[in-house]
């Protein structure tokens, strides 16, 4: 069995590896990473070092700044995960062609929502998860609300009650908020957001339980002055016709 502290350093790892996924092309410090995980910075640097030695890090193009190494890209191409995430690139780009809106896969990632793959529409447009690689907590969002939709009432009010404290500090929802969201979802079967989160920039998502993935969303970030009845059937039509697992 994993002691304490086994599992301290194993959690600071992975932190670590969240922490640099969405860190800038030249890295962080080893003050922000420790910062922002939450440790001191002696820790944080015993678990840079020992990732650095398996090329899961690497130096960044600073001097003392960190960011993901080599390895991590090609332990993310190989086995099933890449394969899985390939099959839902036609239907990607099917989507966005047929509704002319950028069209994203996300994926369940613990309490969070990752964002797998992106098929971009004709300008660009402001999202929650910023491209692949990113990701937001559980709820945040039309596509991590569309994934929350497909899981066990008991596992939602389990992942809802771990980011209360994260919805609390980001301010623009609330569990109760998502709550009433999925049951709204319920019935309409799509995640919609006007324009909530983001002012001007609207977003679709409906989610399927895929064999290899787990839980995923189709998600489609538009101009909040295109979300129409219209609309929002274009994308519901097209998913269902496009995706290799339907809901």
């Amino acid at each position: 069995m994993a002691t304490k502290s086994s599992s301290t350093n194993a959690e600071r790892a992975a932190d670590i590896l969240v922490v640099l996924g969405v860190a800038p092309d030249e890295g962080l410090s080893l003050s922000e990473i420790a910062a922002r995980v939450g440790g001191a910075k002696p820790a944080a640097h015993r678990t840079l070092v020992a990732l650095g030695s398996r090329g899961l890090v690497q130096p960044g193009t600073r001097k003392g700044f960190y960011r993901l190494g080599p390895a991590l890209y090609a332990l993310a191409r190989s086995g099933n995960t890449a394969a899985a995430v390939a099959r839902w690139k036609p239907a990607l780009v099917g989507v966005a062609a047929r509704t002319g809106h950028s069209t994203y896969l996300l994926a369940r990632a613990g309490l969070d929502a990752v964002c797998l793959d992106v098929e971009t529409g004709p300008g660009p447009i402001q999202t929650l998860t910023s491209g692949v690689g990113g990701r937001v907590p559980l709820g945040l969002g039309p596509g991590s609300l569309a994934i929350l939709s497909v899981l066990p009432p008991s596992l939602q009010d389990t992942l809802l009650a771990a980011n209360a404290e994260r919805f609390r500090q980001d301010g623009r929802i609330s569990a109760d908020g998502v709550r009433m969201a999925l049951a709204r979802m319920a019935k309409t079967g799509i995640a919609i957001d006007e324009g909530a989160l983001i002012p001007g920039v609207a977003g679709l998502a409906t989610g399927i339980v895929d064999p290899l993935l787990g839980p995923v969303a189709i998600s489609q970030a538009l101009p909040a002055a295109s979300l129409t009845a219209e609309t929002q059937e274009s994308f519901r039509l097209a998913v269902a016709d496009l995706s290799p697992a339907s809901p």
